[in-house]
């Protein structure tokens, strides 16, 4: 074996160490990927609201609006990017949360409400 051979891995080796002592020592943390099933979380609307109005999930949770009151309501997102149907008494609407939004019932513009995605 070569003493080029040798010093370079050598010199490999010694790099290997020091990758790891300064990953180490910064707090590196490989990303782990969530491994936890999805909660999904119930909205009621009722009376002329949407209970809770504002819900903090996590990524990847599940929002299930369910009416509940007398008359007809939708779920529509703030900028209308995406709406539900409309939703008759009883019926329900979900809904894979990967970002924050802003809704409201586009049939009753006062109703509004909101889901915050928190971070871990």
């Amino acid at each position: 074996m070569s003493l080029f051979y040798k010093s370079a891995t050598l010199f490999s080796c010694f790099l290997v160490v020091l990758l790891g002592v300064f990953l180490v020592s910064t707090g590196f943390k490989p990303e782990t990927p969530n491994t936890e099933a999805p909660v999904t979380h119930v909205v009621t609307i009722h009376q002329m609201k949407f209970d809770p109005e504002n819900l903090v999930v996590k990524k990847g949770d599940i929002v299930q609006w369910v009416n509940k009151d007398i008359v007809p309501h939708d779920v529509t997102e703030i900028n209308k990017k995406w709406t539900s149907k409309i939703l008759e008494k009883d019926a329900k609407y979900k809904k894979v949360i990967t970002e924050n939004l802003n809704y409201f019932c586009s049939l009753h513009v006062i109703m509004k409400g909101s889901v915050t995605v928190k971070n871990h």
